[in-house]
């Protein structure tokens, strides 16, 4: 397929722009949310194994009415671990906040770190204090004889967004260094390798190693590294949750929680320290939050995000595919190339998230649908311009004047301003003659070379006759414009051609009057000054 020069050269700054837009759109996330929810139906979809195998033990406003107002002595969470422990439970997550050594029940710890002992797969909550940006990050941990008994320890951060959804975490996380690994990845990493101690220590010292840095390391600040995406959960949730009071009470036992992973957490907490789910602000408590990320773990379901560089690379060469494509055999309009382009779009990063990757597919589809429009704007203008057009001349055609010539005729009545109205017309034979198209152009050329104000209008009213529409000048300015297009045409029709001579054509002149009271009164009197005048070119 051939293609000037100028053609390519368009097409290439049309590229140029789309990856510029491509770019700021990718570095300033204004499409985030609708990627985030994309991302929530696409990844949300398919049948989901991970909740089966998970039981959330809620320490809710219930549970607290029957053994008293939190914090709990520690020889009660003792005793509803071993009750876990006693219903089969392969593993125990406690999402508690257990920083200091209980100063009224010494006893209580020590009853706790031998319940954890006991049972040998419970994680403890490293618990990350981000909320004043002015003062340097915190670490809060366990008591110490609590971190002995411990099977692993894991960081409870959230990594949400700004309308508080949270559906990040990074599976490896600290002070200084990313030293802990998730709270979900602790506990799945316990529940596939119960076998000793020393190979849980082993287990988490692997999936610690060289893990991939989102920010730059300090000692006083919060390091995030190895970042993935879990689907947001539903509103509904489909992970068992039963109550410490039925749980403590015996009234639930191993027909429910035999073999299943238990993550323990309040749920009675303020809105200010719940998570968000999609059109629900502060719905979600954090224990909840926790369980899904597990739930996703376990079915292998955690999705890493595309780096934004080739995110961007991505996206521009499918934003530039419908350049290449415009123009081929079935592409030849401009929608079906951009229906191609966006539909491969959704196929790559369905594709992608399929493998395990997310690909945001919404800045190149904001470019593909920007471009479409413009486009079918462009497209529309020149149909219409089309519309309003004589092709064979280049001129205006009898519709644009007749609307143009009634709006020109209110305006100027309007303000009080002159309107001229120059007709010119072939006769006679030259406008049947052989070269009488030539005549035409000849008429239409020369009236564009008079009318060249912004404002001025030739159009052509039929195959011989055509007007000039001049808002704006006056009578005797009008007088002097036909007079020098009369010079025009005796220079230009004076060459001989077969059947026209310099007789060909005749004028007709008329101003707007106070009697005008619409645009084809003007018209009127100009076609009978045109009718009774002579000759402009007669010698």
């Amino acid at each position: 397929m051939r293609r000037s020069p100028a053609h390519v050269g368009a097409r290439a700054l049309t590229a140029l722009g789309a990856m510029a837009l491509v770019l700021l759109l990718a570095l300033s996330n204004v499409t985030a949310p609708l990627d985030d929810a994309l991302f929530d139906l696409m990844a949300g979809s398919g049948k989901r194994t991970g909740s089966s195998q998970l039981v959330v033990v809620t320490i809710d406003p219930e549970s607290l009415a029957q053994h008293g107002p939190w914090p709990w002595p520690r020889r009660d969470l003792a005793r509803l671990v071993d009750q876990l422990s006693a219903a089969g439970t392969r593993a125990v997550g406690l999402q508690l906040l257990l920083a200091q050594d209980s100063l009224y029940d010494p006893q209580g710890d020590a009853l706790l770190a031998q319940a954890m002992t006991r049972n040998g797969a419970v994680v403890l909550p490293v618990i990350a204090d981000l909320s004043d940006g002015t003062q340097a990050a915190t670490a809060l941990l366990p008591a110490q004889v609590l971190i002995d008994a411990a099977a692993a320890l894991g960081h409870t951060d959230a990594v949400a967004d700004d309308r508080g959804i949270a559906r990040r975490i990074a599976l490896h996380a600290g002070l200084g260094s990313p030293q802990w690994p998730a709270f979900a990845l602790a506990l799945r990493d316990v529940t596939s390798s119960r076998a000793s101690r020393d190979s849980l220590r082993a287990a988490r010292a692997r999936g610690r190693a060289a893990p991939r840095l989102d920010i730059a390391a300090s000692d006083d600040h919060w390091v995030r590294a190895d970042t993935v995406l879990v689907a947001s959960p539903r509103i509904t949730s489909d992970i068992v949750h039963v109550t410490a009071a039925s749980v403590l009470s015996g009234q639930v036992g191993a027909s429910l929680l035999g073999g299943r992973i238990a993550i323990i957490g309040r749920t009675d907490l303020p809105a200010e320290q719940r998570l968000s789910l999609p059109g629900a602000p502060n719905s979600l408590p954090l224990v909840d939050f926790q369980a899904n990320a597990l739930a996703r773990l376990l079915e292998d379901r955690a999705i890493w995000p595309m780096p934004i560089g080739p995110q961007v690379l991505l996206s521009v060469i499918l934003v530039t595919l419908p350049l290449l494509l415009l123009g081929l055999p079935g592409l030849r309009r401009l929608w079906a190339p951009m229906g191609v382009a966006m539909t491969l779009v959704l196929l790559v990063s369905w594709t992608l998230l399929l493998a395990g990757a997310w690909f945001p597919p919404f800045p190149a589809l904001v470019v593909l649908a920007v471009g479409l429009a413009i486009g079918t704007a462009s497209a529309w203008r020149r149909i219409r311009q089309r519309s309003f057009t004589d092709l064979a001349t280049g001129v205006a055609n009898r519709l644009c004047f007749d609307a143009r010539l009634e709006s020109d005729t209110r305006r100027a009545r309007r303000n009080g301003q002159p309107l001229s109205l120059l007709l010119v017309e072939a006769r006679g034979a030259a406008s049947q003659a052989p070269g009488s198209e030539s005549l035409a152009t000849t008429l239409a050329a020369g009236l564009r070379l008079r009318a060249q104000r912004p404002r001025d209008l030739v159009a052509r009213l039929d195959a011989v006759r055509f007007a000039a529409l001049l808002p704006g000048t006056a009578p005797h300015v009008a007088a002097a414009l036909a007079t020098a297009l009369m010079v025009d045409l005796e220079a230009r029709l004076g060459q001989p051609r077969p059947g026209i001579t310099v007789q060909a054509v005749r004028m007709g002149l008329a101003s707007l009057k106070a009697e005008d009271s619409r645009g084809t009164d003007l018209l009127l009197r100009a076609t009978r000054d045109l009718v009774t005048m002579r000759d402009p070119t007669a010698r």
